[in-house]
């Protein structure tokens, strides 16, 4: 199961899912915070034994900084690929 968890802040964009959506604060964090497609890339590595979206995406290296949770779900995908793993399902739960 992947969890992630960012807090609301005023000067940030919202994004859930990869969508941008207009509201008066955004989640904090080191790339754009999307907390769906953290979660979702962070049960996609554990459930292939992969480690979390924090050993291959970390928050202290400056090439993640601001970066579409989109691009680390698309390499999450390709990790998954090059072990020769394939996404059946997926079922997320957000919680706001």
């Amino acid at each position: 199961m992947g969890y992630d968890i960012h807090r609301l802040v005023k000067g940030r964009p919202l994004i859930l899912g990869g969508v941008s959506i207009a509201y008066e604060k955004g989640l904090l964090g080191h790339s754009d915070a999307d907390v769906l497609t953290h979660a979702i890339c962070d049960a996609l590595l554990g459930a292939a034994g992969l480690g979390d979206i924090g050993t291959h995406f970390p928050d202290n290296d400056p090439q993640y900084k601001d970066i579409s949770s989109l691009t680390l779900l698309t390499e999450t995908c390709r990790l998954l690929s090059d072990k020769g793993f394939r996404i059946v399902n997926l079922d997320t739960t957000l919680f706001a």
